[in-house]
């Protein structure tokens, strides 16, 4: 796990870059913004104590956003490999829940 401070406007990750981590917001704000977003105003907005970058991780496919932070941030990040050992040590119901969720999650921001 880690800890690191973002600036306002910097990215946390890039849409099309490999998903090596998944992040916790625990100070500031993250906009999401979908490829076809040409605008400053974010599609989706993190807040404080909220989960981002997951899905990249769970899937195992590339950044289908980018995430970019709106105003100075902290951010914890745990590895793809650190989240796997945490989940390949849970209940066969939480594994498959995940990936369920996350496959509908993007199969509708696709068609978005």
């Amino acid at each position: 796990m880690e800890k690191k401070l973002f600036n306002k406007n910097q990215s946390v990750f890039k849409v099309g870059e490999l998903p090596d981590k998944m992040y916790l917001l625990v100070k500031g704000s993250v906009g999401i913004f979908l490829p076809t977003n040409e605008t400053n105003k974010p599609n989706f907005t993190i807040q404080e104590n909220e989960l981002f970058g997951e899905m990249g991780v769970i899937e195992n496919e590339l950044r289908m956003a980018t995430a970019r932070c709106l105003v100075e941030s902290e951010i914890i990040s745990i590895t793809k490999d650190e989240f796997d050992k945490r989940v390949n040590s849970s209940d066969v119901f939480v594994k498959g829940s995940l990936k369920a969720l996350s496959y509908r999650l993007r199969s509708v921001e696709k068609k978005m």
